[in-house]
């Protein structure tokens, strides 16, 4: 169970996709669990953009697809997770997003980190 009445990190940090290979867009460090409270895709392209967007569960070595073939409109963005839908993640677990046309998506996430001792 993490320890939430200790300081938690918050960080936020952008990606740029310059290549169409699965990119890390982040992963939950070694005894630690975390909340996604943003993850923002923008498209920076006038057209039509299509990413994938994944999850890495460390917990049983699987991963499950968030996003598939997802069209992002052109010059446009979308909030995948935020606020009101948090995405939960422990030691290990890893977001992966990837695009079918280089240097047109920027992936911006903003994460609360927990001390996990238990992980």
């Amino acid at each position: 169970m993490p320890l939430t009445n200790t300081a938690s990190k918050f960080f936020t940090e952008s990606v740029d996709l310059t290549t169409t290979s699965q990119t890390v867009v982040y992963t939950v460090p070694n005894n630690h669990s975390a909340v996604v409270k943003a993850l923002i895709v923008a498209n920076t392209d006038t057209s039509n953009r299509n990413i994938t967007l994944e999850w890495y569960h460390a917990d049983d070595a699987s991963t499950h697809s968030i996003l598939e073939g997802h069209q992002i409109t052109g010059s446009n963005f979308e909030a995948v997770f935020n606020d009101n839908v948090p995405m939960y993640l422990h030691e290990g677990d890893i977001l992966y997003i990837t695009a079918t046309t280089a240097n047109t998506i920027v992936v911006t996430i903003s994460v609360e980190e927990y001390y996990d001792p238990n992980r």
